[in-house]
């Protein structure tokens, strides 16, 4: 096989505007739209008075009505927060749950003293029964159904 080198000259300019990066090399033009996100040490805002721990709690409440049963793991509580706060870090998240399991051997190095769960094997956790959603009542489902039909109570 033989190979014949050459080379092709190209021209082009790059356009910053704001958000927007303009490219183009000879006739081809491509644009880019860049989002605001988080720069380099910048810390994620969850919200006026809402903390990692928050985050948490709230995701391990919705793991467990999803599934319908009390047991999940750390990186399935992580993964599930992504969803609806894409910033979170990790690291800082994983160790936020263990610093909210009084029965994991390494909640000792955590000063937060929270109680949301239980350790229950390598990897698996359960929330408390006391950080458990409560479950409507009879009542209370009996009166959705009736709304949602359109009747009246």
């Amino acid at each position: 096989m033989k190979e014949v080198p050459f080379s092709i000259p190209l021209s082009g300019v790059v356009r910053m505007n704001g958000d927007t990066v303009v490219v183009i090399v000879n006739r081809a033009e491509t644009t880019i739209s860049l989002s605001p996100g988080l720069t380099s040490g910048e810390a994620m805002r969850l919200g006026l008075g809402i903390t990692t721990y928050d985050v948490i709690l709230e995701t391990a409440r919705e793991v467990v009505n999803r599934k319908g049963i009390n047991r999940f793991s750390a990186p399935e509580l992580y993964h599930i927060a992504l969803e609806k706060y894409p910033g979170l870090k990790r690291n800082s998240f994983m160790s936020r749950v263990v610093a909210s399991t009084p029965d994991h051997s390494s909640y000792r190095h955590y000063k937060s003293k929270r109680d949301y769960f239980s350790h229950i094997g390598p990897g698996l956790y359960k929330l408390n029964k006391e950080y458990m959603t409560p479950e409507p009542s009879d009542e209370q489902r009996v009166g959705r159904n009736i709304n949602i039909m359109g009747n009246t109570a």
